[in-house]
């Protein structure tokens, strides 16, 4: 009986030089884009409206919109990125 191939939904971020450049220049757009970002998830940056702030993590009760859920994975993002930057 065939078996119908699913693709993995998992997704993985590269970091390529257009994303370190756009992360280096804090440009939000540029940085969205070179990581495939989904309008409702959270950004990279730290210190901006919608970048991800590790001191100031989303409360649990916060946590019921996509926004705030992508916390994690903006601060794993953060973490590359700075790494990658030096």
């Amino acid at each position: 009986m065939p078996v119908k191939r699913r693709k993995d939904k998992s997704r993985a971020f590269k970091i390529t030089e257009a994303a370190i450049d756009a992360y280096r220049a804090r440009d939000f757009r540029a940085l969205h884009q070179a990581l495939g970002l989904r309008p409702w998830e959270m950004s990279p940056l730290p210190d901006t409206p919608l970048g991800c702030n590790p001191a100031n993590p989303p409360a649990e009760t916060e946590r019921t919109n996509l926004f705030a859920q992508s916390f994690q994975q903006a601060l794993e993002l953060q973490r590359e990125l700075e790494a990658a930057c030096r």
